[in-house]
């Protein structure tokens, strides 16, 4: 349940008298706390976004494409914020229980359809391509790239958006899941390779499906492979990558660049999203193999309850004066 802010110029004896009138309204037509839902607030005319919780991963804070990129961009600021998880189970958790209004989940989430959210529709262009591309360190070999950009050329924004749906609603193993994957694409893995890599992953279902097609197509060649596949997030596993804890990780172009650089010109255009990476990476040790097509951005949802309540279809419209 949201919190009543208190007004630092309610100094009067009238203005108090009004407060306590207002508060006594809002929770005449307030939800009881036993399911959950935060109760909305009487509209005055303040925008949307400052009687709306928002929940997302930790970072988000942070995060130029999150909550810094709202505020520049669409001059949204919400009521508060949760921090949960990377676009997993405990912020369609929170969405669905009412604990927050708005979730920042993955465009690819199978949770969307799932459970019918709407996702806002991005109108001022905020988030930028997030193709899904292997970054690697500079034991990886010219034959390994090659498998892993096999990989690279079979995924699709379709195909990984199914294969997350067999990870996060009907529970399979994400290894199965990516087995199933390089089987029916005839990706055999069959060559000389030899050597020991590390394979990581972010600990969510999409990255870690991508990770065990890496691992699995490596290890058919003849590969030694560790895996690292619950590293919580970037800020856990770049540093990994960059000390050369892991040599192979499944990573998306424009959060990873301004992660790198905030102030990097991100844009809907892979090719440029890789041209300001290339000599970021290069100081560090790393570089970036072939992009997929699989294009996973940031997506900023709502239940249709919510939608429908405050006529949300955009994000512009978080900005909106409420009614």
């Amino acid at each position: 349940m949201r919190r009543t802010r208190s007004n630092a110029h309610g100094a009067t004896l009238f203005a108090g008298a009004l407060a306590m009138a207002l508060v006594l309204t809002a929770c005449g037509s307030g939800v009881s706390e036993d399911n959950e839902s935060p109760a909305p607030e009487a509209g005055g005319g303040e925008p949307i976004a400052s009687q709306l919780v928002l929940g997302g991963p930790p970072e988000c804070p942070k995060r130029p494409f999150c909550i810094p990129g709202l505020q520049e961009t669409y001059g949204i600021e919400f009521a508060e914020f949760k921090p949960l998880d990377v676009g997993g189970p405990l912020t369609v958790k929170a969405l669905k229980g009412g604990r927050i209004d708005v979730g920042l989940l993955f465009s690819t989430s199978s949770a969307i359809v799932a459970n019918d959210f709407v996702v806002l529709e991005d109108d001022k262009s905020l988030q930028a391509a997030e193709n899904i591309t292997p970054l690697v360190s500079e034991v990886v070999d010219d034959s390994a790239g090659a498998l892993l950009d096999q990989v690279s050329a079979a995924l699709t924004t379709e195909n990984i958006t199914e294969l997350n749906g067999r990870v996060e609603l009907d529970q399979e193993d994400p290894a199965d899941v990516a087995a199933d994957f390089l089987e029916q694409e005839g990706i055999s893995g069959e060559g000389g390779g030899s050597g020991e890599l590390t394979v990581g992953a972010a600990a969510f279902a999409e990255n870690q499906i991508v990770a065990e097609m890496y691992a699995q197509v490596l290890e058919a060649a003849g590969y030694t492979v560790e895996r690292q596949t619950d590293l919580g997030s970037r800020e856990i596993l770049y540093p990994a990558l960059k000390k050369g804890e892991v040599d192979i990780a499944p990573e998306y172009l424009a959060t990873l660049l301004l992660f790198l650089d905030p102030e990097a010109e991100a844009t809907g255009d892979p090719a440029n999203n890789v041209s300001l990476l290339e000599p970021l990476l290069e100081q560090d040790g790393l570089r970036l193999l072939q992009p997929s097509e699989a294009n996973d951005q940031n997506a900023f949802v709502v239940t249709q309850q919510t939608a429908d309540q405050y006529g949300l279809v955009t994000t512009s419209d978080l900005a909106e004066p409420a009614q």
